[in-house]
């Protein structure tokens, strides 16, 4: 078995960050589940927002954006 094949699959997640009167904050994350994408952006956010998975990114887009597992970008 190779060493990419022990790595978890990731998937990109782009996650939208809401607060009150102001507009979504949408990020792509790079994590193997959604669950773990959202636990990524709330260890960062405040405390009145709210996060939803509002989609993804494809690998090619990942690669070109150049996202690292676990990075946090704004897009």
């Amino acid at each position: 078995m190779s060493a990419k094949s022990k790595k978890g699959k990731r998937q990109a997640f782009l996650v939208a960050v809401a607060q009150r009167r102001e507009a979504a904050r949408i990020y792509a994350v790079v994590a193997p589940s959604e669950a773990e994408a959202l636990a990524a952006l709330a260890d960062h956010a405040t405390e009145n927002v709210r996060l939803q998975v509002v989609g993804g990114l494809s690998r090619d887009m990942v690669r070109r954006l150049k996202l690292k597992p676990g990075e946090l970008r704004l897009v």
